[in-house]
């Protein structure tokens, strides 16, 4: 009787593991420089992203903020996980030696959650400038992110 109760703790705790949302994701970005990434999930619907790094690997800094929705997401491959489109607005700031700048940026993401706490997605953030280089990051603003979420 205790073995039979003890395999039913078990698997309980193994499914409450399993069924677990995640709330928070930290990262890597990686395009036209290298970034750190946060995620809050606020639900399955939305998120707050924070990326902060450099740009084009020298001197620029950056910090972005990108409210996002999850607007489609797809069941291709059930095995691995499922696949997702997102889309967000935000904000940036830009610090270099001899300018600062402050800016608004998209940004749209397409990826995998895969089944266990790993997430990768390829994104674009095109990003527009109101002092200094008006076009922003453009076309650079591709990267490749990979996320643990906890």
């Amino acid at each position: 009787m205790k073995k039979f109760l003890l395999a039913i703790v078990a698997i309980l705790c193994v499914s409450a593991v399993s069924a677990q949302k995640y709330e928070n994701s930290i990262g890597l970005r990686i395009g036209y420089g290298a970034e750190l990434q946060y995620e809050r999930h606020f639900s399955a619907k939305n998120y707050l992203e924070a990326n902060l790094g450099l740009y084009g690997y020298g001197n620029e800094f950056n910090l972005n903020a990108t409210y996002n929705w999850n607007l489609c997401e797809w069941n291709w491959t059930p095995s691995a996980g499922k696949w997702f489109l997102s889309a967000g607005v935000g904000g940036s700031l830009a610090f270099a030696p001899k300018y600062f700048n402050v800016g608004v940026a998209g940004d749209v993401a397409f990826g995998i959650r895969f089944n266990k706490p790993w997430t990768v997605s390829v994104d674009y953030r095109p990003t527009i400038f109101f002092l200094h280089n008006a076009w922003g990051h453009g076309f650079a603003g591709v990267a490749l992110t990979g996320t643990y979420n906890f």
